[in-house]
């Protein structure tokens, strides 16, 4: 109820807004730009909208628009109340023409007004003036008009719409700041200076549009295997799109987030994908697996993940999917106790579970749909995580899942869908590793200065790019004393367990590492022994190995996780161990109190082929020991 009057309120106040701007213009305006800014306005609406239809993708909002930099634009050249109207009509008239509902269209044209309004009136407020705008000098007025546009139409689309945390896209967002500044600077020349920008903005246009559609033909692509993967075996026909529908239904009724439910979604859809490696004559098997054929079976999570990995919209996922045979008591697949599952595993855990006992098995008759929830609650706690049983159980009894639950229980859940990989934000760690930046930035700093006559500055850059040079230098050496004390731990000696001691003795001294592990790859890439270790605080074998089977053929030379992905404190770095052929035969991991010193990291990269060439070890095929066969054979398939 709260979120429906929220988004009425948003609604009232764009349309009063738009009354309001209406007739202010009755009062005269300069018809000229406001002519060209609205012709603009509705064609980019035209064609940018047709592309904007929602296809339920698994990845957060990317939401660069050329329509914003215009609006952006307006409020400068315009001022508040002509650019809020144009953004709300233009917005209004054009979507609704697009048989799209009165009320979504609506708030979406309340929300580019008042967003427009707001901008326009920050950019006064800082110093601009409207229809002036000059270089340096309304550089706080353009970032100011930017700001605030950007935030409120973000805030009020995800939080009030789209029930999302507030996540802006910053990089779509500088964009159409950058955008939205140029028009501005050419239209307050002249406003047919407009004209010129047309061939930019349609590049641009054109090349978001094919980035959204190989996106878009790939997870149909995607799609269509786990279809192909479901087909083979006449039992699990469509079990993905049960699976996923009740995610969905479930995800829904606890109120978690649109992107987050649609993540969930997708995850169910593509949970199986591992299964074309598996023989289909396992698939139709009437009696039970024997050992050899269980570790075949136990195969697919991982071999999921790792085609979901290698996708970047939906490797967010690919944790929760490997993790789908997993029980809440670490008793499944891998051993991965419940309290490190994502929450999605959970919900594809009970979901992929449920479809599989309510359909027939060649081993075993189907159970009723009330025999199979009466079997969820008996391993509540157990099998499967006891909230987000009792919320499945709840909703396909027909009762209100949400309101079974306490507002923490609700609340834990919801928080639980935040995505466990966090954007990284530049800060001066990342300069002090990166000097080269310094000096780049210093020099690029002058020559601005001097072209504006501004001696001062110039010399202060000078500066600044000298001792980013220096810094780079000294950074170098280091990196090179590092690197030839590395390759002489590990070049002295033919054995590999000395050059795996001599090595990790150098990065203890290096970098703190508190724990090191050699580790020996298996030939399907789906596991591995650790042979040599020094330490003992080191992470979860069957964790760290499903973090190393997603990873590693990712191309990177080395590998860093945080703690929160691995259930470990500090940071964990793995280096991929390669032979002459490229084949990927091991690893050597570390873990450490905080991310690697940049010159570590540098140092391991340049010596990574000869320091393969001395830890590796041929490919080994022994199974990791903590993979179990799963005690509940009605939930494996």
């Amino acid at each position: 109820m709260r979120a429906l009057s929220s988004y009425a309120a948003v609604i009232a106040l764009g349309l009063a807004a738009l009354g309001i701007a209406a007739l202010k213009l009755l009062g005269g305006a300069d018809w000229t730009p406001l002519a060209l800014f609205a012709a603009a306005l509705i064609v980019t609406e035209l064609v940018e909208d047709a592309d904007r239809i929602r296809t339920r993708e698994p990845s957060a909002f990317e939401s660069f628009r050329v329509t914003s930099a215009l609006h952006i634009a307006a409020a400068v050249v315009l001022g508040p109340w002509s650019a809020a109207l144009l953004a709300g009509a233009s917005a209004l008239g054009v979507r609704r023409l697009r048989d799209r509902s009165l009320g979504t269209v609506s708030f979406e044209a309340a929300t580019v007004t008042l967003a427009t309004l707001a901008g326009g009136y920050a950019f006064l407020a800082v110093g601009g003036h409207t229809g002036k705008i000059e270089l340096l000098a309304d550089l706080g007025p353009v970032a100011a008009v930017a700001l605030v546009y950007l935030t409120i139409r973000t805030a009020l689309l995800q939080v009030v719409a789209g029930r999302e945390a507030f996540q802006p896209d910053v990089a779509a967002g500088a964009g159409e700041a950058a955008l939205g500044a140029s028009v501005a600077l050419f239209a307050t020349g002249h406003p047919w200076n407009l004209v010129a920008l047309v061939p930019v903005a349609l590049v641009v246009h054109v090349a978001y549009t094919r980035l959204a559609r190989v996106r878009r033909e790939t997870l149909q692509a995607l799609e269509t295997f786990a279809n192909i993967v479901d087909e083979r075996d006449p039992s699990t026909y469509q079990h993905s799109i049960r699976v996923a529908r009740s995610v969905d239904r479930l995800a829904r009724s606890l109120g978690l987030p649109f992107s987050d439910i649609d993540r969930l979604r997708w995850a169910a859809r593509l949970h199986d994908l591992g299964k074309v490696a598996v023989d289909a004559s396992l698939l139709r098997k009437e009696g039970r697996l024997d050992g050899a054929e269980w570790a075949a079976m136990r195969r697919h999570p991982r071999l999921s993940a790792r085609l979901m990995q290698r996708f970047e919209f939906a490797a967010g996922q690919a944790r929760a999917v490997e993790f789908h045979h997993e029980r809440y008591d670490g008793q499944g697949y891998y051993g991965i106790e419940g309290s490190a599952l994502p929450l999605a595993s959970h919900f594809l855990i009970v979901a992929d579970s449920f479809d599989a006992m309510t359909t027939d098995r060649p081993f075993r008759p189907a159970l009723s749909r009330e025999e199979a929830l009466a079997e969820i609650e008996r391993n509540s706690g157990t099998q499967f995580h006891p909230t987000v049983a009792r919320a499945f159980v709840a909703l396909e009894r027909g009762h209100d899942a949400a309101a079974l639950l306490t507002s923490q229980e609700l609340a834990e859940l919801r928080d639980a869908a935040i995505p466990y990989r966090l954007p990284v934000i530049p800060g001066a760690r990342d300069l002090r590793d990166r000097p080269e930046l310094i000096a780049i930035g210093g020099v690029t700093l002058a020559l601005v200065a001097g072209a504006f006559g501004q001696l001062e500055v110039v010399y202060a850059g000078a500066m600044v790019g000298l001792v980013g040079l220096l810094l780079y230098v000294k950074r170098r050496t280091r990196v090179a004393r590092l690197t030839q004390a590395m390759l002489d731990a590990v070049g002295g000696t033919q054995n590999r367990e000395a050059s795996f001691d001599g090595l990790t003795s150098v990065l203890e001294r290096a970098c703190g590492a508190t724990w090191s592990a050699l580790i020996d790859w298996e030939e399907d890439g789906l596991g591995g022994t650790v042979s040599r270790e020094r330490g003992t605080d080191g992470p979860h074998l069957a964790v760290l190995t499903s973090w190393l089977v997603r990873e590693a053929e990712s191309g990177e030379k080395l590998l860093s996780a945080g703690g929160f992905e691995l259930q470990h404190e500090g940071v964990v770095v793995a280096l991929p161990l390669r032979r002459e052929n490229s084949a990927l035969v091991g690893f050597l991991v570390l873990a450490v109190p905080r991310r690697l010193p940049g010159q570590v990291e540098l140092a391991l990269a340049e010596a990574a082929d000869e320091l393969a060439l001395a830890l590796a070890d041929r490919p080994q095929s022994r199974a990791i020991a903590s993979q179990t066969a799963p005690q509940t054979v009605h939930a494996a398939n």
